[in-house]
């Protein structure tokens, strides 16, 4: 935490001043640095007296590390750091030379006072201060990196909060304007069926029809929102599976008169760790097989059975099938939605639902036509 408000701090003292023109100097002062570093062994190696030169190669190591500050200057100057990143790098850089220079004084003084004699302190300090230097370098680096992610990070998180915060908006907006706008037009629309003669009969059920349809939209569109967390619905709990199948199956029969609705054998009264979106799951699973079905008079078959572990629901159809693309929208949420398919959000959001509740789908060909889609979702414990 204290790193992270150092940081705050430094950036906002620099957010006045030219980014370049910050890691221009610090470049400026780490290359120079290691310029000198190199340069130093050499001076002294030929200022020496000739009988008390040391050997060459001990000028080496000096100039090696010395010419990795520099470099390290050069890549501070060419890199698209701001003002308070490259200042950090420099501060860090500052440190490891600080580190190997009080180093190098207290070897030299360890030797001095143990009567060892020491070749050139200027060699020594400049060698052990431009290591420290090249670690300092390594450790900004990944010090600005890690920076450079958290900052990211928090951009991120911050688009991800205001995309939500709009998502939430338009969620109530839906749901409350338009959702009750569509209710209203509903309702009036049922009163005028005795107002209308035969010829008006067939755009009057079209108007039904249409308002039905968006009204179901605005439901996914609610249920779309909730199952990304953001609803009062969103803690899991115990749910009656009976209750809800029986009661979505009851819905569907009531809003699709012309279809046949029949659940073979008993439901089992079994509970499932859910949330009020269950009942969102299996009712877009069932309108779907009925709303896609090129029959009349459609057929729908639900079955559901049970074992030590979990329960599947299997609603079979006498429809045209189930395309390729729209089965990819059940097996998982990696597929974006796509409202204009067959079948659309609807089963995009199952295909959310059944991941958050940690179950899963199988999609089979009916003989000798239509779909089986079964879904198993495991028991809740104690069952």
């Amino acid at each position: 935490m204290a790193k992270q408000r150092a940081d705050a701090a430094l950036a906002g003292a620099l957010s006045t001043v030219s980014p370049w023109g910050v890691r221009l100097v610090c470049a400026g002062v780490i290359a120079a640095t290691g310029l000198a570093a190199g340069l130093v062994p050499f001076a002294r190696l030929f200022a020496m007296p000739a009988g008390v030169s040391g050997p060459v190669v001990g000028v080496f190591a000096p100039v090696l590390f010395g010419g990795a500050v520099l470099a390290g200057g050069y890549w501070l100057a060419r890199s698209d750091f701001d003002g308070s990143l490259a200042a950090a790098v420099t501060i860090w850089w500052f440190l490891g030379t600080a580190f190997g220079a009080f180093t190098a004084l207290g070897l030299v003084a360890y030797q001095i006072g143990a009567g060892v004699s020491v070749a050139d302190v200027a060699i020594v300090l400049s060698a052990i201060a431009s290591i420290g230097g090249v670690g300092g370098l390594l450790v900004g680096r990944y010090d600005v990196r890690s920076q450079r992610r958290r900052r990211e990070l928090e951009r991120e998180h911050e688009r991800l909060a205001d995309e939500r915060q709009k998502l939430v908006l338009l969620n109530r907006i839906v749901r409350h304007d338009i959702g009750n706008d569509l209710q209203i037009i509903s309702g009036m629309s049922g009163h005028l069926e005795t107002h209308v003669d035969e010829g008006g009969a067939e755009y009057l059920a079209r108007v039904q029809r249409t308002t039905e349809e968006a009204i179901q939209l605005t439901e996914q569109v609610r249920a779309f929102v909730t199952s990304l967390g953001e609803s009062e619905y969103s803690t899991k709990r115990r749910i009656s599976l009976q209750r809800v199948l029986d009661t979505q199956v009851q819905n569907t029969r009531e809003v699709y008169r012309e279809a046949s609705v029949s659940v073979d054998g008993e439901v089992p009264d079994v509970e499932i760790y859910a949330d009020e979106l269950l009942s969102t799951l299996f009712h877009n699973l069932l309108s779907n097989a009925v709303e896609h079905n090129d029959r009349d008079y459609p057929s729908v078959e639900v079955r559901v059975e049970r074992d030590n572990e979990s329960v599947t629901v299997s609603i079979a159809d006498d429809g045209p099938g189930i395309p390729p693309a729209e089965r990819e929208r059940l097996r998982g949420v990696d597929t974006d939605p796509d409202p204009s398919g067959e079948s659309g959000l609807g089963l995009y959001i199952v295909g959310m639902l059944l991941e958050r509740y940690d179950g899963s789908v199988s999609i089979d060909d009916r003989k000798p036509r239509g779909t089986v889609v079964t879904v198993e979702l495991p028991i809740a414990d104690g069952e």
